[in-house]
């Protein structure tokens, strides 16, 4: 059903670039690089793309994601992607702390355990900074089987078989739904995931702040799975580099510079895109934005073609 509060406006007219704002969480692991407020309270995520979000600005300015997706869902995803439910959930994390050691279901997971229009949590990390000797829990340690895994999650003990692995500004990595995780303090990361929020805490590091957050042993010992989320390779010196491809999502990593770079979305995919350093100009055949760090884009699938250019690094995410 239409929200009669919506505005109403010929749907060729909505296919520009739709600028969205973040919306912050606060979080006991969080610090204060995603706002511009330091007495206020622990920010740990910037939610920068999301279903629930309104369009700020343009014919279809108060419309959030979910309703344009439900009423175009070819125009503004694609007619490659499949469903008319905005699939991605795109973040920032400003993790001054341990978070929870955690896992997420899988979609038929999801469904049968928080129901049936849920969707499971496979999510991908780009390291935007990195303190010295920062690490993050990456999967389980080689060779641990799925029954021993249960057992120790089950007695309260994963701490003992996670693998903790050293990260850097500029790493990647994917994070399958099913496997351990965790992010550990100095990071700043961005995340693009499925459209959820699915989370099963495992672990919570011992800490008094956090005495009264819930674990959830028997749906994590039932979802977890052995293994170990997937680094990606580098490819220094691409202007567009692959960072993480998997069923729900693509990311890539653009080098901007004065030549423009031409892409088009060609009515098959929506394109997220965010600044990560520098500044950026988006033009498209009616258009034209100046985008800063952190600030973020989302181009329809009808949109067309567009270019880049300027001085700066930006990461795309596809459904």
């Amino acid at each position: 059903m239409r929200d009669e509060q919506a505005p109403v406006v010929e749907s060729s007219a909505r296919w520009l670039p739709l600028r969205l704002a973040p919306v912050f969480k606060e979080r006991v692991w969080g610090g204060h690089r995603l706002t511009s407020t330091p007495e206020a309270a622990p920010v740990g995520e910037a939610w920068l793309i999301h279903e629930d979000q309104e369009v700020q600005e343009g014919p279809a300015r108060g419309m959030t994601l979910a309703t344009l997706a439900a009423e175009f869902p070819n125009e503004l995803l694609g007619n490659a992607v499949r469903g008319s439910r905005f699939p991605l959930l795109i973040k920032l994390l400003d993790c001054q702390e341990w978070l929870s050691v955690q896992v997420h279901p899988d979609d038929e997971q999801a469904r049968r355990l928080a129901g049936p229009a849920e969707n499971g949590k496979t999510e991908a990390w780009y390291v935007l900074e990195a303190a010295p000797g920062a690490e993050l829990v990456a999967g389980v340690q080689q060779g641990v089987s799925e029954q021993l895994l249960r057992e120790v999650i089950l007695a309260g003990e994963v701490s003992t078989l996670v693998q903790r692995r050293p990260i850097n500004a500029g790493d990647s990595l994917l994070v399958p739904a099913g496997t351990i995780h965790a992010l550990g303090p100095g990071l700043l990361i961005y995340e693009v995931q499925q459209t959820s929020d699915i989370t099963y805490r495992v672990y919570d590091w011992d800490r008094p702040v956090s005495a009264g957050r819930k674990l959830h042993l028997a749906e994590s010992a039932e979802v977890a799975r052995p293994g170990q989320a997937l680094f990606a390779p580098p490819h220094p010196g691409e202007k567009i580099q692959e960072v993480v491809q998997c069923a729900y999502f693509t990311l890539q990593r653009l080098t901007v510079e004065a030549t423009p770079l031409r892409a088009d979305t060609m009515g098959e995919r929506c394109h997220c895109l965010t600044v990560v350093s520098g500044e950026v100009r988006v033009a498209t055949a009616t258009e034209h934005a100046v985008l800063r760090p952190f600030e973020t884009v989302l181009l329809p699938a009808a949109l067309g073609p567009y270019e880049l250019w300027g001085d700066g690094e930006v990461l795309r995410a596809m459904p």
